[in-house]
């Protein structure tokens, strides 16, 4: 079960991208080239990676459940 939060990606810089959930930023690897991601693009993170490009549908169900929890 995967417990990461959505995150919106701000900026693409070489192989980091700068993402943001609820106004906290970070910097993360994106791991791989078959992640092409762009500005606006919602992401799972893991351990400072990026693991998976989500769909905006998706990242807002996810942060629905996360609210349900008191997050």
């Amino acid at each position: 079960m995967c417990l990461s939060k959505p995150q919106r990606v701000v900026k693409i810089e070489g192989n980091q991208a700068l993402v943001e959930f609820r106004n906290t930023k970070k910097i993360v690897k994106i791991a791989g080239s078959r992640q092409k991601l762009k500005s606006g693009d919602y992401v799972l993170c893991q351990n400072g990676f990026v693991v998976q490009k989500i769909s905006k549908d998706k990242a807002k169900e996810i942060m629905k459940e996360w609210a349900d929890f008191g997050e």
